[in-house]
């Protein structure tokens, strides 16, 4: 008879990874009891939680459909390996995301905004509960030992027999305020170790802070107090700017006289040779008849020395301007006068007495001008000359004739370069500043000296991310507007206006813990006791309330799935191995097994734990619980009751086992990266709401504005995720402005995750992660 028995093989493979799979799902269904056991888990442990659960719930379904595969499918190994990955690919992305599909399609968006708000205070209360802050009457509940199994899966599968009665809420109106003040400040005290502990290593933080900041304080302050010093060291430049000068001046001068020497050398000749040709020419045509042959040798001679004196560069010079004066004395002109007397026997007297009659000079001269070939007198006519000074005084901007240090020191000149150097040192000083004024230059140091100063501090501010003044006292600083925003960004909710790092435990529970306590239990009243149209879509506490029937609906449901897949799998793991042993030969033979897996065993698994495991949640009829599950079956469905029922009873055998699989084999742990990288490509990510005409024409507004964000750690190696949107964070990326769920981890530390306002412009954010 031909036998449909599957390869050896193959059954062996389904058994070993049928074992295996009952690791990571009693581990995922642990976690589950102990996380939403101990009260509303945080968002970023809840989508973590969600998201592994969800990722080998899918391997799960994928091992319970791999028995249902063709034999011809599995006949060899590749062939069975291939239809294996196949249906994984297939099956694991349907169970993901169709788990959540169908949560947020069929239970959480279509949600009421009362049930959001009833869902609300179903959460709380089960926290309450769960911190022992209230007591149900009849419920045999034991807040001693908070920690057992029974006690986490009942106060995990609490929150939802709450919200199945809608008649909860009227019955207790009137104890609101006290349960919840009650419960807010039980959590805040069981938590003030916590929080203290934080708050002291935030002190450390801004201590270390501050002695940074102190320290560029005070090299900010001795920079001023040297404001003096400085001026004394800019002031012995200013003397060795002037003696410098007053060096370069008198090479200046010594070049210039060379440059006269080689002029005389050059056109001291021609000059002469000049003054020859003129004599010459009076020489040889004296007579009257020859004044014209006269008067064309002297235009020859001047255009020579025209020609020549031109190329000398002082533009043309006149010819007398070279001769040599000498003084005629009196007692020179009466000899003079009596000679010639005697030699024209008194004519020559006679005529000179008749010019001086008429006003003449009677031939007496007090100068007498001759011309020479000595270079010695050219050299120095050529220094006397005002166009050689000119020349001198345009290449140095000084006289030629200073030969006093005294006068260089106080010139015009001398102040206008030192202007210019310290200029280009930074030094400003007045366009009228001159040497003498020593206090005006003092002044014009103090104020670059202060500008360097203030330029200095603000970049190392600047380097920071600050813009705080100096010199501010330990208590300034930490009330500085900025250090506040960093104080109110690490602390969070706990963040009180006027904080202060250094408060000790009375006055941390005073001024932080007690106000947060009333504001907390002031914000749940809000959305309690507030409009339920706050809760619809688009709403104020919309998301809020989204959040509460999550962690009110989605534990029961998971937890049930969970518990019933481990089991139907365990259970399954004897007749495998029974088939592995001693296979099925015949039909006959096959159809009992087939019988045994797909009808006996579920319905083993879904009634004994009810009958035959106690729990002292429900042993009593007449207990609380029972009630909320009747009220659970009257106002949805005796499957689900009866799914909580069986959940209660059966949970508290399983979670034990799991969590001694991830203390061995930190599973849950170890998947963190892996569930970061799930969390980017999830769909329905819990922001995207349904926003009406208002709210869309409101957020087209906001999307005008845009932020450019960059975020740095003080880790090495850190990632960061922006959980509400789905682009990759990347430094510097362009957003819409407004309010961001940001997260930020890192190897060997504590995962940062807090929602930050984020307005139009450049945003810097720090952040600061402790090591775990």
């Amino acid at each position: 008879m031909k036998t449909n028995t599957k390869p050896f093989w193959w059954r062996y493979l389904l058994l070993i990874l049928a074992t295996l799979y009952l690791i990571p799902e009693a581990i995922f269904n642990s976690q589950l009891v102990s996380l939403v056991g101990l009260g509303t888990p945080d968002a970023k442990d809840l989508e973590h939680l969600e998201i592994y659960g969800r990722a080998v719930s899918g391997v799960g379904v994928s091992l319970l459909l791999a028995d249902f595969l063709p034999k011809p499918w599995v006949a060899k190994f590749g062939r069975g390996i291939i239809s294996l990955v196949a249906l994984l690919c297939l099956v694991w992305p349907v169970v993901f995301y169709g788990q959540k599909y169908v949560i947020e399609k069929t239970l959480i968006e279509p949600s009421t905004a009362e049930q959001r708000q009833f869902a609300t205070y179903s959460a709380a209360l089960r926290d309450a509960l769960a911190m022992n802050t209230i007591k149900v009457n009849g419920l045999d509940y034991d807040s001693a030992d908070l920690k057992s199994s029974e006690n986490l899966t009942f106060l995990a599968l609490f929150g939802g027999l709450l919200y199945s009665d809608a008649a909860l809420s009227d019955n207790i109106e009137k104890d609101k305020r006290k349960i919840i003040a009650a419960f807010v400040q039980k959590k805040a005290y069981q938590d003030f170790d916590k929080h203290y502990h934080d708050y002291s290593q935030l002190y450390d933080e801004l201590v270390e802070k501050y002695k940074s900041y102190a320290k560029g304080s005070k090299k900010y302050n001795h920079t001023l107090a040297t404001i003096d010093e400085r001026e004394q060291g800019y002031w012995q430049q200013v003397e060795q700017e002037i003696n410098d000068g007053w060096g370069q001046y008198q090479k200046a001068q010594k070049a210039h006289i060379a440059k006269a020497s080689a002029r005389a050398q050059k056109y001291g000749p021609k000059i002469y040779d000049y003054h020859e040709r003129i004599n010459k020419c009076s020489d040889r045509y004296d007579k009257s008849s020859e004044k014209d042959r006269l008067n064309r040798c002297y235009e020859r001679a001047s255009a020579d020395y025209r020609s020549n004196i031109l190329k000398a560069g002082l533009g043309y010079i006149e010819p007398d301007y070279w001769l040599i004066v000498e003084s005629i004395s009196a007692t020179e002109n009466a000899a003079g006068s009596i000679l010639m007397g005697v030699l024209t026997g008194g004519v020559y007297t006679a005529l000179q007495a008749a010019s001086l009659a008429t006003g003449g000079d009677g031939g007496l001269k007090d100068k007498r001008y001759k011309y020479t070939d000595d270079p010695d007198h050219y050299q120095v006519r050529f220094l006397q000359h005002p166009n050689f000074h000119n020349m001198f005084e345009k290449e140095t901007g000084y006289p030629f004739t200073i030969d006093d240090l005294m006068v260089f020191r106080s010139h015009e000149t001398t102040a206008k370069k030192l202007r210019s150097h310290f200029k280009s040192k930074g030094l400003q000083l007045p366009d009228n500043w001159s040497i003498a004024q020593r206090s005006t230059f003092a002044a014009a140091v103090h104020t670059k000296v202060t500008a360097q100063a203030n330029a200095s501090w603000r970049q190392e501010m600047a380097q920071r991310k600050l813009s705080l003044e100096p010199n501010l006292s330990w208590v300034q600083f930490q009330l500085a507007p900025q250090i506040q925003a960093r104080i109110a960004d690490r602390m969070g909710d706990l963040y009180v206006k006027g904080i202060r790092a250094d408060w000790n435990k009375k006055n941390f529970k005073e001024h932080v813990l007690d106000p947060n306590v009333a504001k907390r239990a002031d914000r749940y009243m809000a959305m309690l006791t507030g409009s339920q149209g706050k809760f619809a879509d688009g709403g104020e506490y919309a998301q809020y309330g989204k959040q509460a029937l999550r962690s009110v609906i989605i534990p029961p449901i998971s937890m049930s799935l969970s518990l019933f897949l481990i089991c139907l799998t365990f259970s399954k793991l004897p007749l495998k191995l029974w088939q592995l042993i001693i296979p099925a030969q015949t039909k006959q033979g096959f159809s009992v097994i087939a019988l045994l897996n797909k009808l006996l065993m579920p319905a083993i698994i879904l009634i004994v734990p009810v009958m035959f495991v106690s729990n002292s949640f429900t042993k009593d009829t007449q207990s609380p619980v029972n009630y909320f599950l009747e009220k659970v079956d009257e106002s949805s469905n005796p499957v689900f009751s009866y799914a909580i029922r069986w959940t209660l009873h059966a949970q508290p055998i399983l979670h034990p086992l799991g969590l001694k699989f991830e203390e061995h084999f930190h599973l849950y742990q170890k998947f963190s990266p892996l569930s970061h990288a799930l969390a980017k490509i999830d769909i329905l990510r819990h922001d995207e709401i349904n926003l009406n005409a208002k709210q869309q024409q409101k957020r087209n507004y906001v999307v005008a504005q845009k932020t450019k964000l960059t975020v740095q750690s003080n880790a090495t190696n850190f990632t960061v995720r922006i959980m509400n949107i789905g682009p990759k964070y990347k430094q510097g990326m362009i957003l819409k402005s407004g309010s961001y769920d940001i997260q930020v981890s890192a190897p060997g530390y504590k995962t940062y995750r807090r929602w930050h306002q984020l307005d139009a412009g450049e945003q810097n954010l720090s952040i600061t992660l402790t090591r775990q």
